[in-house]
């Protein structure tokens, strides 16, 4: 029997040596790039890189191959081909012309999959010039580590400390470096710990970080200082260390003969009503279809440098060895501006109508390339100042305006046990009006005639029937002489419970009490919410939780109760616009003149820390108004305020004379659910596999 061959061939050895003496090719990386890197679309199309479709990154990938600098720095909008250019454009000049040691770092495990996949390894396998680089041992090459011909290795990882810790390589890439962890693994920032993998080659060592601004501005008050006209405002992430660079602006020149002068295409020269860029220096518009001519000829120039009008560099430019590119979103190559002036209205829409800054923040980082500054006027709101606009209305009657009531509740512990309960009105476009505020902290009975009970609601299931007798059911009377009332039509109670007390228990208390509704039908009026991560984007997430297999757990969750899982801080900072509106209207928070100034106080007592996003208490003094606000925030978006049309409203949010909610005093008011009843989700059931006959 003829044994298998397992013999190597010698022209197989002659390559594979040639390969690890081969000396680095002398050649710019954009230029390495152009030449053996294709790029491959989502639709499967495949072209080769062209610096000419993004001529803004040909610099900045020269700088990475350059002995020159020991980083480079790019912030830009998305849609500028940065990623492309600066990862996958290094990757190819590394693996053809100087093969060396690389790592890419991406925001999580499975986008660095993804990027494998998608980016990387459809590069290689349809650039010629690159492909015959792998290793052709399939035991060498995976989804996150690739080992090339010449013995150079490329990981493709993500932040954590052993993945930026011990291992030394050529060039480290970090991309969309403000969505990372600010601290990995209580180490430091992904930039600081890649750049210390990379300084044991010396001035051949690399270390990239390209992101979209993603932090917001940590000084509200802060001006760009005349000796730096390039640099970024304060703020944290890929700007931060963009100003820790030489600090290069992209700059086109005024197609105007008569002027012919240089600026930066920002939002700072930008006209959102006609959807364009325009000279500073002579008003001059640009045309669109001048956009691709411009970027051609544009230049970067770092600070301390400026451009003659014959495009002669001047100046002595900040001495380091780190080469920092900032562009906004006017250049942009693949980003119309008819997109970007409506996706920044759509944003701002949302913002008025919403009060939510998030879309607009994300408009402004991602499509914009700018950092956020957070629209507030004052540091901390003054309760002074909200009592000198507050309003001459009767306690506990519906003002003209009020389209519906809700109740928000939070349940505090510890010596004060007791449900703290806040009804609001609300009218058109989300302008809100504070109905009622009380405390339940003992029980007389449902005539208020027994002798009165404390009330513990962590551990008395009874407590929590008081909510359904004087919360969900109660109303109150309208403004207009008449006898008519308006019921409460749904509450959100917060079911977090006091952080190391009897957090659970509540939770659990707060279970059974949704249960018990369910067997009334008033499921559809009652809403059981819970804070969540500072970090969430989203405002409001509906969960069933479930914790059946779990040992040691006190709440019971069973996955047959819906819980609503708040972006608290994003849900104040609607709140905190409400406060900010100054004419009534929609958006506008009225209050009453009949409240005390501890309640104000409690509203405005919270801070938004601008560098971390978060609201807190700079002290233990009570901040109940705030939560229950922001709470009903929440409450009118599980119901669907948000998306009402005020035309033809539900008929629960309509004029009180059409409104069926409202009745004489001697009626009981009718049930009418804002939305669908809540109901278990369906269990999936097991498909039976007919079994063979033997």
């Amino acid at each position: 029997m003829q044994q298998p061959d397992n013999t190597a061939s010698a022209a197989a050895i002659r390559r594979d040596v040639a390969e690890l003496i081969r000396p680095p090719r002398r050649i710019r990386a954009s230029e390495a790039a152009a030449e053996s890197m294709k790029v491959v679309g989502g639709d499967g199309t495949i072209r080769d890189w062209s610096p000419d479709a993004t001529p803004y990154m040909v610099e900045p990938l020269d700088c990475m191959g350059s002995r020159l600098y020991d980083a480079v720095i790019f912030a830009g909008p998305a849609r500028t081909g940065k990623t492309n250019a600066l990862v996958d454009g290094f990757v190819a000049y590394k693996v053809d012309c100087d093969p060396g040691d690389g790592l890419i770092v991406q925001i999580s495990e499975e986008k660095a999959r993804e990027f494998s996949k998608k980016r990387i390894g459809r590069m290689l396998q349809n650039s010629p010039a690159l492909k015959k680089r792998l290793s052709p041992r399939g035991h060498d090459n995976n989804v996150h580590d690739l080992t090339f011909r010449a013995g150079n290795y490329l990981g493709i990882k993500w932040p954590s400390k052993n993945v930026l810790a011990s291992s030394d390589y050529q060039f480290v890439l970090i991309t969309d470096f403000d969505r990372l962890p600010e601290n990995i693994d209580g180490e430091g920032d992904a930039f600081t710990l890649g750049n210390k993998r990379t300084t044991t080659f010396g001035s051949t060592g690399m270390t990239l970080a390209e992101s979209s601004p993603g932090r917001e501005i940590t000084d509200p008050d802060w001006r760009r200082p005349d000796d730096a006209p390039h640099m970024a405002p304060p703020t944290t992430g890929i700007l931060d260390l963009f100003n820790g660079g030489d600090r290069r602006l992209w700059y086109w020149q005024c197609p105007e003969k008569a002027c012919r002068r240089w600026f930066t295409p920002t939002m700072d020269n930008f006209n959102l009503k006609a959807s364009c860029a325009f000279c500073p220096h002579c008003g001059t518009e640009v045309d669109p279809r001048q956009r691709r001519a411009l970027n051609l000829a544009g230049r970067w120039v770092p600070e301390g440098c400026e451009l003659t009008i014959d495009g002669e560099l001047v100046g002595e430019r900040r001495q380091t060895r780190i080469a920092s590119f900032w562009m906004e979103g006017p250049a942009a190559g693949f980003q119309s501006w008819a997109s970007l002036t409506d996706k920044l209205k759509r944003a701002e829409e949302t913002f008025e109508n919403t009060g939510s800054q998030q879309t607009l923040k994300t408009v402004i980082n991602t499509d914009w390339g700018r950092p956020y500054l957070y629209r507030r006027a004052e540091v901390q709101r003054s309760s002074e100042r909200l009592m000198d606009r507050a309003e001459n209305t009767e306690r506990r009657t519906v003002p003209r305006g009020v389209r519906f009531l809700t109740a928000t509740v939070d349940v505090q512990g510890g010596k004060d046990r007791r449900f703290v309960v806040q009804i609001h009105g609300t009218g058109v476009n989300r302008e809100r009006w504070l109905i009622d505020r009380f405390n339940i902290r003992e029980d007389r009975g449902p005539d208020n005639d027994q002798p009165p009970r404390a009330i513990s609601p962590a551990t008395q299931p009874e407590d929590w029937g008081m909510l359904t007798r004087d919360v969900i059911q109660r109303s109150y009377r309208l403004a207009d002489g008449s006898d008519r009332r308006m019921p409460v039509l749904a509450v959100a109670v917060d079911t977090g419970g006091e952080s190391g007390g009897d957090g659970e228990s509540v939770t659990s208390q707060a279970y059974d009490w949704f249960r018990r509704l369910r067997k009334d039908g008033l499921q559809g009026r009652a809403f059981l919410v819970k804070g969540g991560s500072s970090a969430s984007t989203n405002r409001v997430r509906k969960t069933w939780p479930d914790n059946t297999g779990r040992k040691n757990r006190k709440s019971r969750a069973r996955g047959d109760v819906p819980l609503y899982i708040l972006g608290t801080d994003m849900l104040k900072d609607a709140v905190a616009a409400m406060m900010d509106r100054d004419n009534p209207g929609a958006g506008y928070l009225h209050v009453p003149q009949w409240l005390g100034r501890w309640w104000y106080d409690e509203l405005t007592y919270e801070v938004r820390d601008p560098a971390t996003g978060k609201w807190s208490r700079p002290g233990k003094r009570p901040n109940e108004a705030f939560d229950l606000l922001a709470y009903d925030v929440a409450l009118s978006i599980i119901m669907g305020v948000e998306k009402i049309d005020w035309q033809a409203p539900p008929p629960w949010a309509d004029e009180w004379e059409r409104n069926p909610l409202i009745v004489g005093e001697q009626h009981a008011a009718p049930v009418v659910e804002p939305v669908s009843p809540v109901s278990a989700p369906q269990k999936r059931r097991r498909r039976r596999v007919a079994q063979p006959r033997i």
